[in-house]
């Protein structure tokens, strides 16, 4: 049976469980028969606050969170971002600065490509190789999904929109991505807790960037459906926990480099200085490895 993690840092209490991937967090709620008291077992069951408008039904939604389907407005919503943080930060301008590990470009007597205008100049080395110089640093992002329930669909979209920007410019920037989505929150019950969560594996550093699996992150289903089912464990009250932003310390706990949370992207100035503060940090640090 899967266990919390029980830890205390500067005298505060926190539970987590983990999971390797999504199947693995849907595995562990059937193993062990966790199905949230006030939902009906029910593929035909709709809930517009459970389930939202995309995928309207319990079967429907369980069914494209285990597929990695994301809806088309969470689609849109990403599009919308990265398009807005490429218009006003010009990101791509930064994709062959090496920040991370980039496949550095190098002239040589043989290799991948001709470089036509070197070779009909007569100089030596036309041929282009692209060579790595050391292996590529791995970023660990983390998307706190636990939005409180004055959100809909549109919210819940937005919010992934962000994560599959910056997963999309930090692997264009050469890095090696592991992103995990967590539910973190402020407890209310009976047990001496601050904080719990679920962290939740939905691409290891070395797997391809599936944006579809990223983006479904969003469905709110996972939070109103399953993460509700976990809270049940744990003796919450009447309330599944209060959206929360995560310390300081339980961040560097899980050795996490950037965390995604509602409160800091909320508008289209605060998406633009998170992409910011993200792109100076990897300017800063970038000869580290």
């Amino acid at each position: 049976m899967r266990k919390f993690t029980n830890i205390s840092i500067n005298k505060i209490n926190y539970a987590y469980m983990e999971f390797n991937s999504l199947d693995d967090y849907k595995n562990v709620l059937d193993d062990n028969h966790w199905h949230y008291s006030e939902l009906p077992n029910d593929a035909r069951y709709k809930s517009s606050w459970t389930y939202g408008d995309s995928f309207p039904t319990q079967g429907e939604h369980r069914k494209a969170l285990i597929n990695g389907r994301a809806s088309k407005l969470m689609v849109q919503e990403y599009h919308k971002t990265r398009n807005k943080i490429q218009n006003m930060l010009n990101v791509s301008a930064f994709y062959r600065q090496g920040l991370s590990c980039l496949r550095q470009r190098r002239y040589t007597d043989d290799g991948d490509d001709l470089d036509i205008d070197r070779y009909l100049g007569g100089t030596d080395n036309y041929w282009i190789s692209h060579k790595r110089n050391k292996k590529a640093k791995n970023i660990r992002i983390a998307l706190n999904f636990g939005l409180n329930s004055n959100n809909k669909e549109i919210n819940f979209a937005k919010l992934v929109g962000v994560l599959g920007a910056l997963a999309d410019m930090l692997t264009k920037l050469g890095y090696a991505t592991e992103i995990l989505g967590v539910n973190y929150r402020k407890y209310m019950g009976k047990k001496d807790l601050g904080y719990t969560s679920s962290i939740i594996t939905f691409k290891k550093a070395g797997e391809k960037l599936d944006l579809q699996r990223l983006l479904s992150m969003g469905l709110q289903g996972l939070l109103r459906d399953w993460e509700f089912a976990i809270g049940e464990q744990l003796e919450y009250n009447s309330s599944q926990g209060c959206q929360a932003l995560m310390s300081e310390q339980f961040k560097e706990h899980l050795n996490i480099n950037y965390v995604i949370e509602q409160a800091e992207v909320k508008t289209d100035k605060a998406i633009i200085t998170y992409f910011e503060n993200v792109i100076n940090n990897l300017v800063e640090h970038k000869g580290e490895v």
